[in-house]
């Protein structure tokens, strides 16, 4: 239970405690009046009858939690007699209600995921994922020739700009031991249209993002620390990828 559920539980115990106090105090100190006492000797003797207000609210405290394990075990007693009664129906009852539950979980990841999550990018919400769309091919969602991608770009008068990227795996193999890993080939103003930059050194010049230019590379911080231990001066040095310098 979420702590303001149980705060706004306990203050309704509270209200509910004093309330019953007040009647039983009100009844006493009425008793008090009938037999002849003044209005406010009855009440200060209805009190000193009761005693402390706060000491009697703490033993009806008491009482309320004992009642509530009770029910709880009772609850409990109830159901595993149900289950030894009917397994098959409980079993399958619980492994509804799991996979109920799970398929629920899983469709609120995904959703926070995709939809509520906000991307990892400065102004993440102005990125858009655009698609090339052809219904006459057996596969309609295919691949952008980067040629056309740059038409796109050219033409292009509602984004700042346009760019594109598509992932293999791969092995990376100037170690020691070959390491799998997951290549990306990107398209001209990748980093711009994701406004992001590298932590330690450059961007892609023009002349590596043109095919057949100087091969250029820019690895993640994590393959960055495991490859080489977080060394600043690893920029510079060559890796192979798929048997590439």
């Amino acid at each position: 239970m979420f702590w303001w559920k149980s705060l706004f539980r306990k203050r309704a115990l509270d209200a509910q405690l004093d309330s019953e106090l007040r009647f039983h105090i009100e009844k006493l100190m009425n008793d008090n009046i009938a037999a002849g006492m003044a209005p406010e000797e009855a009440r200060r003797q209805a009190i000193l009858e009761f005693g402390g207000q706060e000491q009697l609210k703490e033993e009806l405290r008491d009482v309320y939690r004992i009642r509530l394990i009770e029910t709880t075990l009772a609850n409990l007693k109830s159901g595993f007699r149900f289950i030894r009664k009917s397994p098959s129906f409980s079993i399958a009852v619980i492994l509804t209600l799991a996979l109920g539950i799970g398929a629920n979980s899983a469709v609120f990841s995904a959703i926070d995921a995709i939809l509520l999550r906000p991307l990892p990018f400065p102004d993440g919400d102005q990125l858009t994922e655009l698609h090339q769309y052809k219904p006459k091919v057996k596969d309609p969602q295919t691949r952008v020739a980067p040629v056309r991608l740059e038409d796109w770009n050219r033409m292009n008068v509602t984004f700042q700009a346009i760019s594109g990227y598509y992932t293999e795996d791969g092995s990376e193999t100037s170690g020691n031991l070959p390491e799998k890993v997951t290549q990306a080939f990107v398209a001209p103003r990748f980093l711009q249209v994701l406004g992001v930059s590298p932590a330690l050194g450059r961007d892609f010049s023009a002349d590596e993002e043109h095919f057949g230019g100087p091969n250029a590379v820019l690895i993640s911080d994590r393959f960055w620390r495991t490859r080489f231990g977080g060394d600043p001066n690893a920029i510079g040095k060559k890796l192979r990828l798929m048997g590439l310098l």
